[in-house]
Formats: C-alpha cells, structure tokens, sequence
C-alpha cells in the first residue's frame, strides 16, 4: 500500500532541545493530597488519614508515590510531542518513571524537560507512524530531584490511518459497538467486595520481605470501578495542572499548543482542554468517538497512578517503588472494570542496608481479561522482618 511520507524536518529541530512551557505556580497542598488520592481510588489510609498511625507518626498525611504524576502537566506527554506536520495525529503511547523522594505537601515541583528522540516504524492501522520520547526531571524548592519521567507519543498521518482503515474495509471513525456493559445488583456487589478485601489489606501496613516471596509470587488484584463519566471527571481534574490560573510560562521555547488563546485570554474555558481540547474525549463519548473511541476512556496518565498506587500499596511501609515502565495499549472506557494484577518475576541479592531489589511484571485488564496495560516495576524490599 502507497503511504504519503512523513515530513519530520519540524520535529528534527527540536530533538535534544530544552523544552519550555507551563510550570506549577503554587506548593502542592492537603488538600490537592486528598483530592488526588480520592480521585484514583487508592484506599490507603496513610494517604488520607491523619489520624492513622503512621501518618500521625509523620507529622500529617503522606503522599502516595504517584502523587508525583499530579505534577506532571499535560500528562507529561509534552516533551514527547514536539515539532508537528500538518494533518498530524498522536496518542500517550506509555510512560517509564524512575522515582528518587516522594513528594510531600508544601513542595513546589517545577519540570525541567528535554524533547529525547525518535524513531519511524511501519505500522498496520497507519503505515509509517512516529514513536517520539521526551524527558522530563521533577525538582522541588531545595532543589531535590524527586522524579524522572520518559513519555512516548505515537504520531502518525490522519490521511494514512484512513487510508489503511479503508483497505481493510473497516471505518476510520468509532467502532460500531459503543454500547456500554450492563451490570447486575450481584455482579456489583462481588465487585464492591473485592474492592473491600483489597483494602483491608493495606490496613495492615506491613511490608512483604525477601522471607515471604519467590519468583511466581502473586500480588493481591486490585479492581476499579466500573468507570464512569464522573469517575473520570474526577480523576482529571485532579491533576493540578487542569485549575484555572494554576500555571505560568517559564519563557523557554516550546512547540505551541493549538489553542484559541485571544478567546482564552478572556475566558480559560477556550483553553481548557476538557472543553476543548484533547481531553474532551476522557468525559465526552461524542468527541471519544471522533478520535476512533467507542466511548468516552481514561488518561493514561490516572492508569499509570492506578499502577504506582498498586506497586507502592504491595511494597508497604519499609518499601518503596523505584522504577515503572507501562505501554498504553487498549483504553479504559467507561462502564468497563480495570484489574491491576502483578507478579514477583526476579529477586536480587541484599545490599548492606537489608534491602533488595524486586522485579515485577504488571498489567492491567478489562472484565473480559483484555490487556490494557502491560508493565514491569522494580521495587525496593527489606530482606527480612522487622
């Protein structure tokens, strides 16, 4: 099949270039902390609790590993997106993170970011399609660097993805099955129980030791859900990027972002991209649909948290999270369930600290067992009980 060829002289420029853009203007606060665990449904009470024990230890509340991801703006998918074509389509093909120190209230992230690199792969759904990786570095006020995070974008031309839909003789627009699935009264209850069982584990706090695992160890499953249009209202506007007012440009230079900014500079709503823009199709079926959607799908961004929370919860309080690569693969769409499943596939020698490293395969899954997005984690452990 003959493909138009890609014009990538304006991402070329771009490569190994600083990027600029919006920064973070205010600290993250308690209450961003509590909306933000709230919002991926993580029911650990360290998190949201000031009365438990270990947070009362601490101080006050601790964050979540992947309170880091709410700092990230636009997803964080920015740096990977630089330069463009006319005609041009992209989507978060997946996100690979390396974590250094949590990040906790009254911190005040600001994002360093580097567009990375690219590579032009044959695909089936568009022929010669874009795979472009950017960086970025998350540091507080002292100068601590919290987190790394590399986004890939997958980019391709809207007349070559019609053109090889066309070829196979299938629409280029929503699928024909939009309908969403149909719970019984039984059906949600096991549901709400598994969620419950879930839960009552983290109560316990403590961590899994190098004397408790093996390689096949399976990690308790997580369910979310079933997704809704307000459950994925929620977890957008959880991420602190999305508040009016919230940012301000640093001044280095970006690729611009295609927005009505004379209206906007009236009126934020014409740059605010759950009304208008990308995001609209994470709480709107009708524009879920003009991007390919069969309904209205979650961020990747929140589905790589719901990740983070389920590796960070497992690791416990001695534990920790170091590094989570996951690929995007099949939305999260609304009515369906979300599984996050893991399982212990390597374990290293003990430092001299008493702890080891612990690799994990992760995925996430729908009610009917389809993968949505695989994974692999490395976790930080303690060799033996306290």
């Amino acid at each position: 099949m003959d493909f138009e060829p890609l014009d990538t002289s304006d991402i070329d420029r771009w490569i190994g270039q600083p990027i600029g853009g919006e920064q973070l203007k205010e600290p993250i606060t308690v209450g961003d902390l509590r909306r933000w665990v709230q919002a991926m449904h993580n029911p650990n009470p360290v998190h949201y609790d000031e009365t438990w024990p270990r947070a009362r230890e601490a101080g006050g509340l601790i964050a979540p590993q992947s309170m880091i991801l709410a700092c990230a703006i636009r997803h964080g998918t920015q740096t990977s997106m630089q330069g463009g074509f006319e005609g041009v389509r992209q989507m978060n093909g997946g996100d690979e993170w390396w974590f250094y120190k949590t990040v906790s209230v009254g911190d005040l992230v600001t994002s360093v970011r580097l567009a990375f690199d690219y590579k032009i792969r044959e695909t089936p759904f568009a022929g010669p399609t874009i795979f472009q990786r950017g960086d970025i570095t998350y540091i507080n006020q002292h100068g601590q660097v919290l987190a790394r995070q590399r986004s890939t974008s997958i980019r391709w031309l809207q007349a070559n993805f019609e053109r090889a839909a066309a070829a196979k003789a299938k629409p280029s627009g929503a699928p024909k099955d939009a309908s969403e699935p149909v719970w019984t009264s039984d059906q949600i209850a096991g549901v709400e129980e598994e969620r419950l069982t879930y839960a009552r584990g983290l109560r316990e706090g403590a961590s899994p030791t190098l004397e408790d695992i093996a390689v096949g160890t399976k990690l308790p499953r997580r369910v979310i859900g079933p997704h809704s249009i307000q459950s994925f209202t929620t977890e957008q506007r959880s991420f602190l990027y999305t508040a009016w007012g919230a940012l301000y440009d640093d001044g280095i230079p970006a690729t611009p972002r295609k927005i009505r900014a004379a209206e906007a500079a009236i009126d934020p709503y014409f740059a605010d991209g759950l009304y208008q823009g990308a995001s609209a199709g994470h709480t709107d079926s009708k524009a879920a649909g003009q991007r390919g959607m069969p309904r209205a799908y979650g961020a990747g961004g929140a589905i790589c948290a719901y990740v983070v929370d389920y590796v960070s919860n497992w690791a416990g309080e001695r534990g920790r999270a170091e590094h989570l690569s996951v690929q995007y693969r099949n939305p999260v769409l609304v009515g369906d369930l979300t599984y996050v499943s893991g399982e212990v596939v390597h374990i290293g020698a003990p430092n001299a600290d008493g702890y080891a490293l612990v690799d994990l395969s992760v995925q996430t899954a729908d009610q009917n067992g389809k993968v949505g997005t695989p994974g692999k984690a490395t976790v930080r452990l303690p060799a033996r009980r306290a």
